[in-house]
């Protein structure tokens, strides 16, 4: 082979080599930005199914609870706490996936700088969860307590009296059980001011 033609041919070699390796590269690059295209889409919709729920969640953190009157408000208060903070967790999952695909990424300073806010906001909502959870558990126990010893007083006065019609209680045994009444009427006030 003449000596120009294999230097031609070396060089076509080392083009064609060239060639190669950037098509290999390039292969790699595409793989990473087709991957970084999936998870990018995966952390958008749990974040954009995590924020509408935050951003309400926090405006019924922030109005509140409404005040019972009767036990069945209190029972239908304590379904709705329970509900809610059910919901916390369930959200607290879907900003967990989201996180997990942004980490998958390969840059994710952006979605980690995001995560960490709506982590901070949610803490916030959880904390008011578990504190209304743990408020209405013990309004619920005290206030069905309360309405317990009510009817328990009730039948006791309306069965202890005798075939002439008159009561046959002891004013001890009374006077205890309405001392007790009005304790638990206290502390069920307090704990309906405390919501």
């Amino acid at each position: 082979v003449d000596k120009d033609a294999q230097a031609w041919k070396d060089e076509l070699k080392r083009i064609s080599d060239y060639v190669a390796k950037l098509a290999a590269d390039t292969k790699i690059e595409c793989d990473k930005y087709s991957n970084d295209v999936k998870f990018w889409a995966e952390y958008r919709t749990g974040i954009k199914e995590f924020t509408p729920w935050l951003v309400a969640s926090e405006k019924a953190a922030t109005d509140g609870l409404t005040k019972p009157a009767d036990l069945n408000e209190v029972k239908a208060l304590h379904e709705k706490v329970t509900s809610f903070d059910k919901a916390c967790l369930t959200y607290l999952k879907v900003l967990d996936a989201a996180n997990e695909a942004a980490q998958k990424m390969t840059t994710h300073a952006e979605a980690d700088g995001e995560v960490a806010a709506l982590r901070t906001r949610y803490a916030a909502v959880k904390a008011t969860s578990d504190e209304w959870v743990k408020k209405v558990d013990v309004l619920l126990k005290e206030w069905t307590l309360l309405d317990n010893t009510v009817t328990e007083l009730n039948s006791w006065v309306a069965k202890d009296k005798s075939s002439e019609g008159e009561n046959q209680f002891s004013l001890e045994k009374m006077e205890s059980t309405l001392g007790e009444l009005k304790n638990i009427f206290k502390l069920k006030e307090t704990l309906v001011e405390g919501l």
